[in-house]
């Protein structure tokens, strides 16, 4: 959490009491023996919604909430974030996002409480009724109490007083000598108040390569800007739907650490003699120096499970940026976790888009989404686009929050079927009216980067005043070789495939018409050619304004994120998954591009 994270929480939760707030004119509830007191009611809802953060050595320690005396200072500014439901923060909206179950926000009930003992003068009650205090040991959050069975700390990292630090990598090496299959982990920071973001990754490296010639290295290719010293290091878990891209095992954010998985479900983390996990971590100074010491603790299975679960970010194949779907070889730095370079946010634009889009060849199952971006990130919405073309929204954020970026958990996992497509929509805001860029340029930016007059880049390492658009996943695919029973439901899956065909990427080049139904078609299609990336390229779309056009016919669906109405009557080149079934021939668009501004053979 960057230092000004702390800032924002005591202005949104401390400041906020002085705010107006209007409340329905009532009787007195002042020496009402029936109203709640804090220990008999009050304090049981504190317990289980406020104090994990609201605690020493939490992300909002500088407002415990721990006792009456904590909760009785802070009282007007808890019934007007309950009534608001800014607290607990949950900045999802219920009525585009389906059910998740790490919702924690109070019901009406609750907030009724908070009021009704506010209102009637804090009374403390009888000490007998006050319940105990969650048991947190040495920060991890087992739900259970279980201690993790291997915890892995670092070093202890010392950071100075103020300055840009660049992004900090660590290799810490693996102690199994045998792969373990991972059913919770916790990622944690010793000092959270400088911790911007922690992401850990598991690497091999080639034999005779070390953590310190690696660092060698760096120091000599990176200033030139050259890509050789990530030679002799490579993901050593990789995700199957994402081109092998490599699988994040663990992730810290401001109000995200410890995680478990879903019964049968676990993540891989391979052992061997040259297998090292990859901290990478962003920090931020606050004005004197300080020292961090990382950790992450896992609890394990003692058996394969039936599914894996990869952590991955759904943008890594096609990206939209400000209306214009993004070349794979057109010239920039690469942002990270994409497979291209995307535009700068220009000055004083309040509403630049991105849009990510990943489709499915094989049946996937979503856990969770975690949505990720910087000071600038306005609004994200995840939605699926089914084989059918039905459309269904399952995360709506619309006003993302910077300070508290949250994972959410789905209550009931999501099943994808094959040639599904996952599409994700960010908005970024690069004017004074973003609440958190007013907060940073006139308090605590003196160089001046949070200014709306900056243009706002999205690269790999960057620091807070650069941009992300990183809306992470968890989903899980069938692992080959787990127990018996798993097998067996393997297998029936397998059959299931087998007897509907496999679906493939493909590129087709046609004319583009709209249809009397609203939707589009592809019409005079050639033959299609299987695809081995999502996306297109400049050399692709060239090769493409000379193929042939032919006489069949395609439904596009999922296709308006691409603005096709401008493209409309010309030759244009499509990807998606080609389905074919009862219902037609039709693609769940991840490309649409012209190659000819006329529709016509060559």
């Amino acid at each position: 959490m960057m230092p000004n994270q702390m800032r924002q929480l005591v202005w949104i939760v401390g400041g906020i009491a002085a705010s107006a707030l209007t409340f329905a004119p009532g009787i007195s509830l002042k020496g009402n023996p029936f109203a709640p007191t804090f220990n008999r009611e009050v304090a049981p809802i504190l317990f289980e919604h406020c104090v994990s953060c609201h605690r020493p050595g939490e992300i909002a320690s500088v407002l415990p909430l721990l006792s009456y005396d904590n909760a009785r200072t802070l009282a007007q500014s808890i019934k007007v974030s309950a009534v608001r439901r800014q607290m607990p923060p949950w900045p999802a909206d219920p009525k585009n996002s389906m059910k998740f179950r790490n919702d924690p926000q109070l019901s009406q009930h609750e907030i009724d409480t908070l009021v009704a003992w506010v209102d009637a003068g804090m009374p403390k009650g009888n000490d007998a009724d006050l319940p105990s205090l969650p048991s947190v040991s040495q920060g991890w959050q087992h739900p259970r109490s279980i201690q993790p069975e291997a915890v892995i700390r670092l070093p202890n990292i010392h950071l100075p007083a103020s300055g840009e630090i660049p992004y900090v990598r660590y290799l810490s090496k693996v102690p199994f000598s045998t792969d373990k299959w991972v059913v919770a982990l916790q990622v944690l920071p010793s000092n959270r108040g400088i911790v911007h973001h922690m992401a850990i990754t598991e690497v091999a490296l080639d034999p005779g390569v070390t953590p310190s010639e690696l660092d060698r290295r760096a120091r000599i290719f990176q200033p030139l800007g050259l890509a050789s010293s990530s030679s002799g290091i490579r993901a050593a878990v990789v995700d199957p739907a994402n081109n092998g891209a490599p699988d994040m095992l663990g992730v810290y954010t401001p109000g995200t650490t410890f995680e478990a998985y879903r019964e049968e479900s676990a993540k891989l983390v391979k052992g061997g003699k040259n297998m090292y996990l990859n901290f990478n971590i962003h920090y931020q100074t606050n004005g004197k120096p300080e020292i961090d010491q990382p950790a992450v603790a896992f609890w394990f299975r003692p058996d394969p499970p039936r599914h894996q679960v990869f952590r991955v970010p759904a943008s890594e194949q096609t990206i939209l940026a400000a209306g214009k779907e993004l070349l794979t070889d057109a010239p920039g730095e690469k942002a990270e976790g994409t497979h291209v370079a995307i535009p700068p946010i220009p000055p004083n634009a309040n509403n630049y888009e991105v849009i990510g889009v990943t489709a499915y060849t094989d049946p996937v199952t979503i856990y969770q989404l975690q949505p990720h971006a910087h000071l600038r990130g306005k609004d994200f919405k995840y939605s699926v686009v089914y084989p059918d073309g039905r459309e269904v929204s399952v995360l709506s954020v619309p006003k993302y929050d910077f300070h508290w970026q949250l994972a959410y958990d789905l209550d009931q996992p999501l099943e994808l079927p094959a040639g599904s497509k996952l599409v994700v929509t960010a908005h970024y805001d690069n004017s004074l009216k973003n609440e958190n860029m007013q907060h940073h340029h006139h308090a605590s930016d003196a160089a001046g980067n949070f200014g709306p007059d900056k243009e706002v880049h999205f690269r790999a390492a960057n620091q807070s005043w650069d941009e992300m658009f990183t809306p992470f996943i968890q989903y899980s695919a069938p692992i080959s070789n787990p127990d018996p029973a798993a097998r067996q439901v393997n297998l029936r899956q397998q059959e299931k495939h087998r007897q509907t065909g496999p679906l493939h990427i493909v590129e087709v080049v046609g004319c583009l018409e709209p249809s009397p139904s609203s939707t589009w078609t592809l019409t005079h299609v050639g033959e299609p050619v299987t695809s081995t990336t999502q996306a297109t390229s400049m050399t692709a779309l060239s090769a493409a304004a000379t193929r042939p056009l032919g006489k069949q016919r395609e439904q596009l669906i999922g296709v308006d994120v691409f603005n096709p109405s401008s493209h409309q009557g010309k030759k244009t080149v499509v990807k998606g998954v080609l389905i074919e079934d009862a219902g037609g021939i039709r693609l769940n668009v991840t490309s649409l591009q012209t190659a000819a501004d006329t529709c016509a053979n060559p």
